[in-house]
């Protein structure tokens, strides 16, 4: 248990070292950024809008049970 725990913090330290580096240089100017609370709306293909519908679906866990979960399908 305690060689994995070592070899565990050793990957997430590596990872995080190796990952540094990819946003060195990557502050945008104020020139360039926009508020925060500005929000464009974005139009599908070409300017057509997209349609988004609800569907259902059906699962069924481990046990057995029937599980609903609705999820919203955009096109």
């Amino acid at each position: 248990m305690r060689n994995i725990m070592i070899s565990a913090t050793i990957a997430a330290l590596s990872l995080v070292a190796f990952s540094a580096p990819a946003f060195a240089g990557r502050m945008p100017d104020a020139a360039t950024m926009r508020p925060a609370g500005l929000v464009d709306l974005a139009t599908h293909y070409y300017g057509h809008k997209q349609t988004c519908f609800w569907k259902k679906i059906k699962k069924y866990d481990y046990y057995g049970n029937l599980i609903i979960k609705k999820v919203k399908v955009c096109h």
